[in-house]
């Protein structure tokens, strides 16, 4: 099925991401996709060096896209305090479309 080419421009504008947490607030996995690169670190891994290699990755993006976004994830990298740059991207969080 081919896709619709404004979602296409729409995306190319986004990082898509996501992260996984332990019990504690720490960050044990971090995943994210731009365009059809993909970022992923879990297992063992150093969170500082881990976000540093993340806002790298998200490069000129405009957006930050992803699910519960706005109470899970962005808290969690506000308190790290290491990636302000994904921190003044606008968010499109799919929590609240989903309804």
């Amino acid at each position: 099925m081919p896709v619709d080419p404004r979602l296409d421009a729409f995306l190319s504008r986004c990082l898509l991401l996501d992260l996984e947490t332990g019990p504690h607030g720490e960050i044990r996995k971090i995943g994210a996709l731009r365009g059809a690169r993909t970022f992923l670190r879990q297992g063992s891994f150093g969170a500082g060096e881990a976000l540093a290699e993340l806002e790298r990755f998200a490069g000129d993006t405009e957006l930050v896209l992803g699910h519960n976004l706005l109470g899970h994830d962005l808290p969690t990298l506000r308190a790290r305090a290491s990636t302000p740059g994904l921190l003044r991207r606008r968010v499109v969080d799919t929590l609240y479309l989903s309804p």
